[in-house]
């Protein structure tokens, strides 16, 4: 007979009263009662393994999801939780699944999340007990924070990247290189993040990233990043307003300063045709500073960008549309006239399928459209004159493997093609590179 996991007790939610159970002569069932006892024993990661054996072996019973999703829970690894409990939302545990998917939420900080999959969860249809449990969750949400975020948090994060770039001139805006080479890139960035409020925190974050290229440092890139933001969680919205400070290099010059605001409206539920699960729309502007020798960028920057996103089963499906408008100095000389303020209308789309608890595929795309504001005057034989309109495609793949709760390997091959109005703005670019990246 098969048994069900003391997890349901454990992390609050679940049913002791409910077995989910799996057919004793599928594949696979070996490694699920294997993993059962390993659970039983308190060794969590050799359940994980049982249980992903189990998985690969072809077992599909809700009963292998549901306690996969469970011990990955416990082990901190939330994205394979969420996906093991995600495979359950169709079936006759769909009430269950949403529950737990609320308590993921709740662990990761997305109040908003939680809150629509607790409500979901206490619908009239739902078991009496989840209802109940259900109900609970959303009378703390409505009360003030969740209990793991009312406390002051600090989170990390570490990546560390290498491969090859086909252009590696790191300006393909305003100058392109057929030069290729192979880079080293490497970001940290640390958020310190406190309640003020029942329903408002303030966080703080900074972050570091620096690429190098090993065959010419003349094409070396760093920025450093500060902001500070405030957001309020609603019923139904998260809203949220930061300031920012942005500093970057090119080469061993300084290349921009930027003094910049935002703010941001998200929506748990979303009245669009596709009905995506998430949406928002964030509005933002800058003011730049040029450094020595890159005076033509001194101006002002402006973003509005929209946002959704839609999940279908193991599939995560996400949209954009910005609207990015400069308004620079430009560069003028008594010869010529080049300018850098351009309008970018920017279509982009992504897609991951979490093929299993922890490996993901990928898949982005996006179509940029460019109008720079005034004709360039160059000299004879040094380019066209005209005025500047680009339209830039990109493709991409991408893996991802993760190490354990923290760590991962990711893999990813970057396509660019950009036609210009004018030809010595045309470029190719291909990027192939490999990262690992920890969450702390």
């Amino acid at each position: 007979m098969l048994v069900f996991w003391r997890a349901l007790s454990l992390i609050l939610l679940l049913m002791p009263t409910m077995i989910l159970q799996a057919a004793e002569t599928e594949a696979g069932m070996e490694d699920f009662r294997a993993g059962v006892e390993a659970f039983e024993a308190g060794d969590l990661n050799a359940a994980k393994q049982r249980f992903q054996r189990a998985v690969d072996a072809g077992l599909r019973s809700p009963s292998l999801f549901y306690n996969l999703g469970v011990v990955c829970y416990q082990l901190g690894d939330y994205g394979a939780a969420e996906s093991a409990f995600r495979s359950l939302l169709d079936g006759s545990n769909g009430a269950l699944a949403r529950y737990n998917l609320g308590l993921v939420a709740l662990a990761t900080e997305e109040s908003a999340e939680a809150r629509r999959w607790f409500e979901q969860a206490s619908a009239e249809s739902a078991p009496d007990k989840i209802r109940t449990l259900a109900r609970a969750q959303l009378n703390r949400l409505a009360g003030g924070v969740p209990s793991s975020a009312g406390q002051p948090s600090i989170r990390g994060y570490l990546g560390i990247s290498g491969g090859y770039d086909s252009n590696i001139a790191g300006l393909p805006e305003d100058t392109a290189s057929s030069e290729g080479g192979v880079f080293l890139e490497a970001l940290a960035a640390g958020t310190y993040e406190r309640p003020v409020g029942t329903r408002s925190r303030l966080a703080l974050d900074a972050a570091a990233y620096s690429r190098e290229h090993t065959s010419d440092e003349e094409y070396d890139t760093q920025v450093l990043q500060g902001r500070l933001a405030w957001s309020e969680t609603l019923a139904a919205v998260e809203r949220g307003a930061l300031v920012s400070l942005v500093k970057s290099w090119f080469g061993s010059e300084s290349l921009e300063t930027r003094y910049g605001i935002e703010g941001f409206y998200r929506w748990r539920e979303c009245s669009l045709p596709v009905a995506p699960d998430q949406c928002g729309v964030a509005l933002a502007a800058a003011t730049v500073n040029g450094g020595s020798g890159f005076e033509a960028y001194d101006g002002q920057w402006y973003r509005a960008r929209v946002h959704a996103r839609k999940y279908l089963g193991p599939w995560r499906l996400d949209g954009d549309y910005s609207l990015e408008i400069n308004d620079r100095r430009d560069l003028q000389t008594t010869s010529e006239f080049i300018s850098v303020s351009p309008t970018h209308h920017t279509l982009e789309f992504a897609g991951r399928y979490r093929w299993r608890p922890d490996i993901v595929f990928g898949t982005m795309g996006s179509v940029r459209h460019s109008r720079y504001r005034d004709a360039h005057q160059v000299v004879s034989g040094e380019g066209e004159s005209g005025r500047r309109t680009d339209n830039r495609l990109e493709i991409g793949l991408l893996a991802e493997k993760s190490l354990d709760s923290l760590w991962l390997v990711r893999g990813e091959w970057l396509v660019r093609d950009n036609r210009s109005s004018l030809s010595q703005y045309d470029y190719q670019r291909q990027t192939l590179m490999f990262t690992l990246e920890g969450a702390f």
